[in-house]
């Protein structure tokens, strides 16, 4: 994870850095592209928000994203994403891949029941998929997309001692037992944005 996040802030870095680069503005330049979007999977729908910020080379673009993901438990996901786009038009054919860090922002109705000390670790984000891009002039184009997209949410709790009395569990818990449950979370999703 300690790589992953290295890696994440050496790309922004240089992102940053040839983005602001003089001379370079005929072959460089700084996009940012914001959407909202829905999610739907075996957990069922929700949706999400995500702002992805980078700079356009050609056919390429880099960018480090954020994004606000409401699929069965809240997070943010932080990630890198990477897109070609396709033609020679105005409006282009892409495809995208993100790849990142999930951070647990779960409220509290999304904590198991009867737990006070529920705590959510860290997490795998990606998502992949194609998409549509409306040019619409120099104040930007609609982004349309379809892809699939994956988080991994990790919960630990400590058991607590009276639910033993209750018959749930055949033993008693040690005081310092931990329970981990780690989700897979598949979905697809929907996105529409706006890029300038």
């Amino acid at each position: 994870m300690k790589y992953l996040m290295l890696f994440i802030l050496l790309v922004t870095r240089t992102v940053i850095s040839v983005a602001q680069q003089k001379g370079t503005a005929a072959t460089c330049q700084f996009h940012s592209i914001n959407s909202i979007g829905l999610l739907e999977g075996s957990a069922g729908s929700a949706f999400q928000l995500q702002t992805i910020n980078g700079a356009q080379y050609k056919s390429w673009f880099g960018g480090i994203g954020l994004g606000l993901d409401y699929y069965r438990y809240r997070t943010v996901p932080f990630f890198i994403d990477l897109r070609k786009e396709f033609g020679k038009n105005a409006n282009k054919l892409f495809v995208y891949s993100d790849l990142g860090v999930n951070f647990g922002w779960v409220t509290d109705k999304q904590k198991t029941q009867y737990v006070s000390d529920d705590k959510f670790a860290n997490g795998f984000y990606s998502d992949l998929g194609f998409g549509y891009k409306v040019n619409l002039g120099k104040n930007g184009g609609l982004v349309m997309s379809l892809g699939y997209t994956y988080k991994k949410v990790i919960e630990s709790y400590k058991l607590p001692l009276y639910l033993y009395g209750n018959s749930i569990y055949s033993e008693p818990p040690l005081n310092d037992q931990t329970v981990k449950y780690s989700y897979s979370l598949n979905r697809i999703t929907i996105k529409i944005g706006w890029e300038f």
